[in-house]
């Protein structure tokens, strides 16, 4: 019987258990609500082999879920009408917040390899895909760019750069966007964080200058959020 997208997400947050209850709800929470997992995995949207590196990796969400994706392909518990999962893409992640590590290790074990460390500053492997997901918000333009461009450098020609951020000119859901994400920097003890987003338009022509050709694809689907996913390749 072919897996449902609740099974995988069952069994891809049971390992966090381990971690506490926090860990395990907030992953359990993220796949099932947050559209861009679901997404990644059912449109096919990595490649099947190489070495992906997810920055910002957080407690390894992605890592879990496309771990136990390969895990009912080869069991034969797959949906026909889904893509099929990356078979040989070794995972690999970075965070800078070392309880996140933590957790990511002890939820993932061997199946990942998560490293400590400041995505502005820490050398990048090269890589055949790089993620970034409700990351760069954080950071100014100059650091923005400055991440992009070392992406650029270290991807394979014809590598993804997965980018998931708001739209700045999404209108109220734009204003919803924003205003959610400060209440989640006070909730998390950081108080009231700048945050630093660009309009689609904008993050298009920055990708375009830097080297990649472009698709983007809304990924709010069940959210009152004004999110984008650019799907960009690295050309030059």
């Amino acid at each position: 019987m072919p897996a449902s997208f609740n099974s995988i997400i069952d069994a891809a947050t049971l390992p966090y258990a381990r971690a506490g209850r926090y860990a395990y709800h907030f992953v359990r929470g993220k796949l099932h609500y947050d559209p861009v997992y679901r997404a990644i995995l059912k449109n096919g949207l990595l490649p099947n082999e190489g070495r992906l590196i997810d920055l910002g990796c957080g407690l390894g969400v992605l890592s879990a879920l496309l771990t136990e994706a390969r895990n009912q392909h080869q069991a034969g518990n797959w949906n026909p009408d889904w893509s099929t999962p990356p078979q040989n893409l070794e995972l690999h992640g970075i965070e800078l917040l070392d309880w996140k590590v933590e957790t990511a290790r002890q939820a993932l074990g061997d199946r990942a390899i998560v490293c400590q460390g400041d995505i502005r500053s820490i050398e990048l492997p090269d890589c055949s895909v790089a993620i970034l997901l409700d990351v760069l918000l954080y950071l100014n333009a100059a650091e923005q760019r400055q991440i992009l461009q070392r992406i650029a450098r270290t991807l394979q020609p014809g590598g993804t750069l997965l980018l998931r951020e708001g739209d700045a000119a999404g209108g109220l859901r734009y204003y919803v966007t924003s205003f959610a994400e400060h209440v989640c920097c006070l909730w998390r003890g950081q108080g009231w964080q700048a945050l630093h987003y660009r309009s689609a338009t904008e993050w298009i022509a920055l990708l375009e200058e830097l080297g990649f050709s472009v698709d983007s694809l809304p990924m709010s689907q069940g959210t009152p959020f004004a999110n984008v996913l650019f799907r960009a390749t690295r050309i030059v």
